[in-house]
């Protein structure tokens, strides 16, 4: 595992990560309800637009949560953070290493880190 990620990053993501996990199933279940009752066309095509939606949304799952180890943690946590799952909230209650870590990795246009 990268130095700049402590043990107690490593043990602060496992205790959010079901927190997150439901909030995103959450997000695809509700879009999931909306596309199956309003979608335009006949039952075919409502099928079809419910179908590419889940195939993206397991992506996106897989991308965050799947193979979930300590030593691929800086991924899932761009992945996260990519997704909207990891807030300015959850970032705050990292190490200070990973804090700045990740603002580099965003880069100086991404205003939401800056203290």
């Amino acid at each position: 595992m990268e130095g700049f990620l402590k043990e107690k990053d490593w043990k602060y993501m496992r205790s959010i990560h079901d927190e997150m996990l439901h909030k995103l199933c959450a997000d695809i279940n509700r879009r999931a309800a909306e596309i199956a009752t309003s979608s335009p066309g006949n039952p075919h095509d409502q099928y079809l637009a419910l179908y590419r939606y889940i195939q993206e949304s397991d992506a996106v799952i897989a991308d965050c949560f799947n193979d979930w180890r300590r030593s691929r943690l800086s991924l899932k946590i761009m992945n996260l953070r990519y997704h909207g799952l990891l807030t300015n909230q959850h970032i705050k209650k990292l190490s200070a290493e990973a804090q700045e870590w990740l603002r580099r990795i965003e880069g100086p246009e991404n205003a939401t880190l800056k203290e």
